[in-house]
């Protein structure tokens, strides 16, 4: 049989090829019987597919056989192709540098001497990136200023996590838009400490994660700093007592979350809670530590009465009062 004929016959099965989408082409002609069938898909991912083709028929007539797809229909071998080399036969071959959620187009296709068969065209959708999941396990170590946030991603949506942390506000649904914490990125557990907080307030955080596909957030978890407090005065102690003196000495141990402007000693001879506006009282700067001292011009045979005081922006704090008589 001539090459002219076998061309003749090629075209026809070609044209009965197209006007049937689920059976394979005719055979190329009457003695070199030649079948392209229709491939099949597997295995996809977001960058890569498996593409099953067959083609059955003489060896010596296939010169070459293989795949070729794009993002448009009828795909050929003039674009991206895969060669599964020459002769009869069927073989997975493998599609990669795919793009995720992506419609591609694929054709089997054989070539002869003489021309190129292709098959029907099959199509199939990569997978998209997914937005990752993850999870808000809850807040610790909460002080007046500041708390320490716990997750966990738990899928990384078929991408790669480049950010994870966590992210507050004051209001409901916080996102990265707000005050957030970065910390580190992938699967797995991971923590971040929240700061700067307000003391006494109500937060409400989320863990959050980030792939390609975008950021996704953990469940809400609402917790509430430890407010502002009056500072922590002891109780003075006191010594060398003389006749117009004495030795006061106390401690301011706590700050209550806010600095202190003022501290020192307060006594009166008339009330047993003195104060420093109706009492005598001494200054010995600010900050926590020690306050008092020596304590001079008292009244003989006097008795007094002594504690220490400490002032920050909640107000004046005073420690228990101790007693004393002059000689």
């Amino acid at each position: 049989m001539n090459i002219r004929k076998i061309v003749n016959i090629v075209v026809s099965a070609v044209a009965l090829f197209t006007g049937c989408q689920k059976d394979p082409i005719a055979t190329i002609g009457r003695s070199n019987m030649v079948n392209i069938f229709i491939p099949s898909i597997s295995s996809v991912t977001q960058t890569d597919a498996v593409v099953n083709m067959n083609v059955t028929g003489d060896q010596n007539v296939i010169v070459d056989k293989g795949i070729c797809w794009g993002a448009t229909k009828d795909p050929t071998i003039e674009a991206t192709k895969i060669s599964g080399g020459p002769g009869a036969g069927g073989q997975p071959l493998t599609i990669t540098g795919l793009i995720p959620g992506t419609d591609y187009f694929v054709r089997a296709y054989f070539r002869t001497l003489n021309e190129t068969v292709y098959s029907e065209n099959v199509s199939f959708e990569t997978i998209g990136y997914h937005l990752p999941t993850v999870a808000t396990n809850g807040v610790s170590g909460i002080s007046m200023t500041g708390a320490v946030g716990s997750g966990t991603v738990i899928a990384a949506g078929g991408g790669t996590i480049t950010s994870r942390g966590f992210c507050w506000n004051t209001r409901t649904l916080p996102t990265i838009a707000n005050a957030k914490v970065a910390s580190g990125s992938g699967l797995g557990a991971f923590v971040g400490d929240l700061f700067p907080l307000t003391p006494g307030a109500t937060y409400y955080v989320r863990a959050y994660a980030t792939n390609q596909a975008g950021t996704a957030y953990g469940s809400e978890y609402s917790f509430s700093t430890s407010p502002l407090r009056l500072a922590t005065v002891g109780t003075v102690s006191i010594s060398l007592i003389s006749r117009s003196s004495a030795y006061v000495i106390g401690t301011v141990s706590a700050d209550g979350g806010t600095t202190i402007t003022s501290k020192g000693v307060c006594y009166s001879t008339s009330t047993t809670g003195p104060t420093i506006t109706s009492s005598m009282h001494n200054n010995n700067g600010s900050g926590i530590g020690s306050v008092g001292g020596s304590i001079s011009g008292l009244l003989t045979g006097t008795t007094y009465y002594v504690r220490a005081y400490a002032i920050n922006s909640m107000g004046v704090s005073y420690g228990p009062v101790n007693v004393f008589r002059t000689l």
